[in-house]
């Protein structure tokens, strides 16, 4: 018995210093046809479409949260792009935009589990994680809206953290608000709005286009943090 407690004890540390919550870029893919080189005078930003949802609503709740999910990512993304790379407006779904030295951005999200919050603060260990799936599509306006110039696709969650049970009598409050902090749709939203702009903000300094602000590095799939 005291063996298996100083297992579990043993994979609790492990897991405090390797897994957390997190969202990596899983693929990039460029059109060499229809790249662009040079900073845009502006970024639009359309609202994600959202599929694959699994939240604990149903019908008209269901409904506003889809929109205030959308309406808070747009917001997230246009203020990342607007401090990393150019300025930015959120749009309608429908808006025009015009053939200019600009970007559009769309995409969706495909998968968006809101996990149980309680099941992460409580047991951690992967139990109540949180998925999230994106896809943003970033189109080059000066050459019209024909195909995007590139694709980012992004994956991640608040997944094997331990929680407070874990952290003993002196651990568990702060892994609870640490929890409450760092862990949620609203969280990993954030990290992946982070991560599409770091993509684009790498691109733009590979092709030694001017950038408010220092580079972004976007962390891949796998990646060990630190390297």
């Amino acid at each position: 018995m005291t063996k298996l407690i100083a297992r579990i004890f043993l994979l609790g540390l492990v897991l405090v210093f390797c897994g957390c919550a997190s969202v990596s870029v899983r693929k990039t893919v460029f059109h060499p046809g229809t790249r662009s080189q040079s900073t845009p005078e502006k970024i639009y930003v359309r609202p994600f479409a959202l599929e694959g949802l699994r939240v604990d609503r149903k019908g008209a709740d269901l409904d506003a949260f889809a929109s205030e999910f959308q309406t808070a990512f747009s917001e997230k993304l246009v203020e990342r792009l607007g401090k990393n790379i150019a300025p930015a407006e959120a749009i309608g779904a429908d808006t025009t935009v015009p053939h200019s030295n600009a970007w559009l951005i769309e995409g969706g999200f495909h998968r968006l589990n809101q996990g149980s919050r309680a099941l992460r603060s409580i047991l951690g260990l992967g139990l109540g994680g949180t998925k999230m799936d994106c896809v943003a599509r970033v189109y080059n306006l000066r050459q019209g809206r024909q195909e995007p110039f590139v694709v980012i696709e992004t994956t991640g969650g608040s997944n094997a953290e331990p929680g407070a049970l874990f952290g003993g009598p002196f651990g568990a409050a702060p892994r609870l608000v640490a929890s409450a902090v760092t862990s949620g749709v609203t969280a990993d939203s954030r990290r992946t709005a982070r991560m599409i702009t770091a993509v684009l903000s790498e691109y733009l300094a590979g092709a030694n286009a001017p950038l408010p602000n220092k580079p972004m590095h976007a962390k891949r799939l796998g990646e060990v943090p630190g390297i």
